[in-house]
C-alpha cells in the first residue's frame, strides 16, 4: 500500500477540521474509531479511505459534565457520585473522569490508595497545584492535565478500564480563600472561576462524563466545577438540616448562570442515607410534591424533583469507602445500596443522554 493512502493524526485533523488533540481524544473515547494500519516510528497511520469514511460519518457526543453539591458535609454526597462514575464506566461502559474538588480528598482516597494519592500530592498531581500555580504567576507553573489524571482507578475489580481521576489535596484548605485574588495577582488577566475549565479543556472531550465532587461551600472552587458543569445534583439526607440549604444553592446556582450566560441545569436531588422513620418519610413526601422549605412559598423558585432511586443507610456503604477493604464487587462495597444506586445512575444517563424509558 503506497504512502498517499495512509493518514497519520495531523492528515485526520485537517480532514475533520479540528485539532490534533481532538483526534488523539477521539482515538481514547470512542471504540468505534478505526484501528491503525500501522505503527510506525513516526506514529501510527491509518488508511485514508477508512478514516474519510468514518469522520463523514461521525458525529460527535456531547460531554455531560455534573456536579455533586450540598451545603451540608456528611449527607451521603462523595459515596452517591463515585458509586454514580464506577457504575456508568464499568457497567454502561462509559468514558469518566471523576474530577475531586473537595479538600477533604474522601473520593480520591477511595478510588486510589492513601500511598498512591500522597505520592501524586508531592509531585504536584492534584488540583491544589492547579491553582496554587495561579497564585504564583510568576513561577513556572508545576501542573500538567496530563500527568494529573489518574487512570483505571477504584477498587472494583482492582481498577475500572474506563474511569479516571482528578484527584484533590488537603492542600487546597490553605488556599482556597486566597483564589478570589489571582486577577490581582494575574494583573486581571486570569479569572479565577475559569482556572479548572482552562486546565481541563484539552482533555473534555476524551470522556462521555465527567462527576465533580464539590466541597460543601458555593465558594470559588464550587463555582470551578459549576463553570464546567452542564447540570447538577443535589444530595441530601431526607431531614431537616440537611435540605436547609438547598434552596440557597437553587438561588445562587441560578444567579451565577445568569452572570455568566451558560445555562445550568439542576437535574435533581437524591435522597440518601435513608430510613424508616417518620420524619424520612415526610421530607421525602415534601421533595416529591416540589415542595419542601421555601420552595412551597408563593413566588419561590420551582424545587428540582426527586430522583426515583433514593439510597438506603447501610453498613456496607461506610466500609466499602475503605479502599484497602479489598472490596472488588459493587455488591460488596455497596451491599443494600448497590441496586438504587445502579438505578440512580441510570436515571441520571437517561436525563442526559434523553433516552426514552
Amino acid at each position: 500500500m503506497g504512502s498517499d493512502n495512509l493518514v497519520g493524526i495531523a492528515e485526520i485533523a485537517e480532514m475533520a477540521k479540528v485539532t490534533k488533540q481532538a483526534v488523539s481524544n477521539w482515538r481514547l473515547r470512542y471504540d468505534h474509531f478505526p484501528a491503525p494500519k500501522q505503527d510506525l516510528q513516526s506514529g501510527p497511520v491509518w488508511e485514508r479511505e477508512a478514516m474519510e469514511t468514518w469522520v463523514k460519518d461521525f458525529k460527535g457526543e456531547t460531554t455531560h459534565v455534573l456536579s455533586f453539591i450540598n451545603l451540608k458535609g456528611g449527607v451521603g454526597k462523595t459515596t452517591t457520585a463515585v458509586a454514580v462514575a464506577e457504575i456508568l464506566a464499568e457497567e454502561e461502559r462509559k468514558h469518566v473522569l471523576f474530577v475531586d474538588l473537595d479538600p477533604q480528598t474522601n473520593a480520591s482516597v477511595t478510588l486510589i490508595s492513601e500511598k498512591t494519592w500522597a505520592d501524586m500530592d508531592s509531585k504536584g498531581r492534584t488540583v491544589a497545584q492547579l491553582f496554587a500555580d495561579k497564585l504564583n504567576p510568576s513561577q513556572a507553573p508545576k501542573f500538567d492535565i496530563s500527568r494529573a489524571i489518574a487512570h483505571h482507578v477504584s477498587t472494583i475489580n482492582d481498577g475500572i478500564a474506563r474511569l479516571d481521576l482528578l484527584a484533590s489535596s488537603m492542600r487546597l484548605i490553605d488556599i482556597q480563600d486566597q483564589i478570589p485574588m489571582i486577577a490581582l495577582s494575574g494583573n486581571f488577566t486570569a479569572n479565577p472561576l475559569e482556572i479548572l475549565k482552562n486546565a481541563i479543556y484539552p482533555v473534555l472531550d476524551r470522556y462521555d462524563y465527567v462527576i465533580i465532587d464539590c466541597p460543601p461551600s458555593l465558594g470559588t472552587v464550587t463555582k470551578n466545577g459549576l463553570r464546567i458543569s452542564t447540570g447538577y445534583i443535589i444530595p441530601t439526607i431526607p431531614d431537616i438540616l440537611s435540605t436547609w440549604g438547598i434552596y440557597q444553592i437553587i438561588d445562587n446556582t441560578n444567579r451565577f448562570s445568569n452572570d455568566t450566560g451558560r445555562a445550568l441545569e439542576a437535574l435533581g436531588i437524591v435522597a440518601t442515607k435513608v430510613q424508616g422513620n417518620n420524619l424520612h418519610r415526610r421530607v421525602i413526601e415534601d421533595l416529591k410534591a416540589r415542595r419542601l422549605g421555601d420552595f412551597g412559598k408563593p413566588g419561590a423558585l420551582p424545587q428540582p424533583p426527586l430522583f426515583a432511586n433514593t439510597v438506603p443507610q447501610t453498613v456496607a456503604v461506610a466500609r466499602g469507602a475503605d479502599v484497602d477493604a479489598d472490596i472488588r464487587t459493587f455488591k460488596g462495597k455497596y451491599g443494600l445500596a448497590y441496586e438504587p444506586l445502579r438505578g440512580l445512575a441510570k436515571e441520571i444517563q437517561e436525563l442526559c443522554e434523553k433516552k426514552k424509558p
